[in-house]
């Protein structure tokens, strides 16, 4: 259960996320927007929801992720690609949600 405390940490908690986030943008300026979300219960990390599966590659390159560390997972009816980049103080959790492609129905 969150304490009050937990609730309350100032904006400037979360300044590490936002200039982190910056040098990325300054080191990547091709690098696809995304939907990122922060908080102040978790202040040192950022969800990075992305549009397709080619913006995730993209910034899997650009955090130096390895291709190993990207997760699978069952999301609804849906596929989930995931992986978390640890950028010095900070964590991104980076991910696409997509439909996977229909099966082959052999004749």
């Amino acid at each position: 259960m969150l304490t009050d405390a937990d609730m309350n940490n100032p904006l400037t908690a979360q300044t590490a996320v936002f200039a982190a986030l910056a040098q990325l943008a300054e080191l990547h300026p091709d690098l696809p927007g995304a939907y990122i979300t922060t908080s102040q219960i978790t202040p040192t990390a950022a969800h990075v929801l992305l549009d397709s599966l080619a913006d995730l590659e993209a910034w899997r390159q650009a955090t130096h992720t390895d291709a190993l560390d990207v997760q699978l997972n069952d999301f609804k009816d849906e596929k989930q690609l995931l992986f978390i980049a640890p950028m010095g103080r900070i964590t991104l959790k980076v991910y696409t949600v997509f439909a996977p492609a229909p099966a082959a129905v052999a004749a």
